[in-house]
């Protein structure tokens, strides 16, 4: 079974400060499993959301 990650860790995972985090869990951006009190974070999860986030670039145009 795969170690679930807890608010300090996921943070550090994503970049943000662990305040960040509690707030994305509270409007629900971000996907969580709950135990009791407790909200933990898959680190599949938390990548997919780095992947969905990712900006591509746009194609150069070329100079006249």
């Amino acid at each position: 079974m795969e170690k679930l990650l807890n608010n300090n860790e996921a943070a550090a995972v994503l970049g943000i400060s662990p305040y960040s985090l509690r707030g994305k869990v509270s409007r629900r951006e971000i996907k969580f499993v709950k135990f009791g009190r407790r909200v933990l974070f898959r680190k599949e999860d938390l990548m997919d959301l780095i992947e969905k986030c990712t900006v591509q670039p746009r194609p150069r145009r070329e100079a006249p």
